[in-house]
């Protein structure tokens, strides 16, 4: 949202000094005024503001339409009455809290960074696929430190990801953003990451820690953990005496926060490392059709929770055992599906702002980064991100079906990997083809369509008016 629009609805409410609470609930934000006669109507002509002016009694409310959360984020210190957020959580509970849209939310800040490291990262993939098919010897450009340089710029921002996710978490929640930082990278460490390398068993207060530092660091653990220590923190401040405000908080989240996130989630891993290798084996082996389909449908769910990271040793044993790889395949349909919803939620949305994320959202998961396709956009509204499971799941059972396999190891495979599924004197990569649009059609229709109903139960853009 550009300074310019902040400031036209700033005109219409009458000025800063206007506006008594900030408010949000899900995709509109609502600014309560103090004096409905300090509206300056003009603005409507003048300006392209569209709004919904509800003046009852002696109360007045401008209600905008705020699908990204960007003018809440800008206005919410505006107001003088206290409990701006806690005004916010009462109307999330009395519309149901959603765990996906405030992930949604925490990831919308992040979008410009991931968006611009995502193109890099594309950049790099389709020079890197061109030098692997090219006839020339081209070799040292991909052994070059300059090229190194660049595959390491489009990484950088989802190697610090976590504590992005960490800092947005907490300015969200009005908690102590330097804390959430040093929380997000406790698995950067170098000690801690050596520790972690798997050469040995890791203890801590005797419960095993599973080798995967990555997996506690996946966004949604994170997220959650600021959480907690957003309301520790509060809890701490509010019996803490004065001459120790603002430092027995930060000591006693780092003490008691991150060692019990280390208890509960030590372990869990521990047991999934166990478990899911041998039970994902198992299933892709004896019932292909169905464990591709299921891979389809979960691998976003999967992606969330940081459990995919087990999939590169049933990927790894798929290429030695049968020289390709359906979890690949199945892995394709599932991204392939957040970009088909991302784009019908691009095509519905009412908002600029959120057509122009989701148009960059469809073409970078096409191309491989699924992050701002998932996060930012289809976790924003439940319909668009169970319609985007189902399109993987519609795609999976088509590979299923036909035996669809990648013959090369790939990290998130995208149309740019589609020569990765190329079989000499096969159909495969026909069948990979349509999968994939399979799989975007069936997840952007169900977008669509389920949108277009919320949009006709009235959950359409505000236009003027006053009650």
């Amino acid at each position: 949202m550009h300074n310019t629009q902040i400031e036209d609805w700033l005109k219409l409410a009458g000025g800063k000094e206007n506006i008594k609470l900030v408010e949000h609930d899900k995709d509109t934000t609502t600014l309560v005024l103090k004096e409905s006669t300090q509206l300056n109507m003009s603005v409507l002509a003048s300006a392209d503001v569209v709004a919904d002016i509800r003046v009852t009694g002696e109360q007045c409310r401008l209600v905008i339409r705020d699908e990204s959360s960007l003018i809440y984020n800008t206005l919410q210190g505006v107001g003088e009455d206290e409990g701006t957020a806690l005004q916010e959580a009462g109307h999330a509970k009395k519309n149901g809290f959603s765990i996906l849209h405030f992930v949604s939310d925490v990831f919308r800040p992040l979008m410009p960074a991931i968006l611009g490291a995502a193109v890099i990262k594309i950049l790099v993939a389709i020079i890197a696929l061109m030098d692997t098919y090219s006839s020339a010897d081209s070799s040292a450009l991909m052994d070059s430190q300059t090229f190194t340089i660049f595959r390491i710029i489009g990484d950088g921002v989802f190697y610090v990801l976590p504590i992005l996710v960490a800092i947005s978490t907490a300015y969200r929640l009005k908690s102590n953003i330097y804390v959430a930082a040093s929380i997000g990278g406790l698995m950067f460490y170098p000690e801690m990451t050596m520790l972690m390398s798997g050469e040995k068993e890791v203890h801590f207060l005797g419960l095993p820690l599973v080798s995967q530092p990555a997996f506690y660091s996946t966004p949604i653990w994170v997220i959650l953990t600021i959480c907690a220590a957003a309301y520790l923190e509060r809890v701490i401040e509010r019996w803490s005496p004065k001459f120790s405000k603002g430092m027995v908080a930060p000591f006693l989240t780092l003490l008691i926060l991150v060692p019990l996130v280390l208890m509960i989630l030590g372990p869990v891993g521990t047991w999934i490392d166990e478990y899911l290798p041998e039970a994902l084996n198992s299933l892709v082996a004896n019932a292909p059709v169905l464990s591709v389909m299921l891979l389809g449908a979960v691998f976003s769910l999967m992606l969330i929770i940081g459990l995919h990271y087990w999939l590169i040793a049933i990927i790894i044993n798929e290429m030695v055992m049968n020289g390709g790889s359906m979890v690949i395949a199945a892995m394709l349909v599932a991204i392939v599906g957040q970009a088909g919803a991302a784009l019908a939620n691009g095509i519905r949305s009412k908002e600029p702002t959120s057509r122009r994320l989701a148009f960059w959202a469809t073409g970078t998961a096409l191309l491989g980064v699924v992050e701002p396709a998932l996060y930012a956009v289809n976790m924003r509204k439940r319909s668009s991100f169970y319609a985007a499971l189902l399109g993987g799941a519609a795609g999976g059972l088509y590979f299923g079906l036909l035996s669809v396999n990648a013959f090369a190891m790939v990290g998130n495979p995208s149309l740019v990997s589609l020569p990765l599924f190329i079989e000499e004197g096969g159909l495969n990569l026909l069948h990979t083809c349509i999968g994939v649009v399979i799989a975007f059609g069936v997840s952007g229709g169900l977008t669509y369509w389920m949108a277009g109903k919320g949009q006709k139960r009235g959950q359409g853009s505000p236009k003027p008016s006053i009650e």
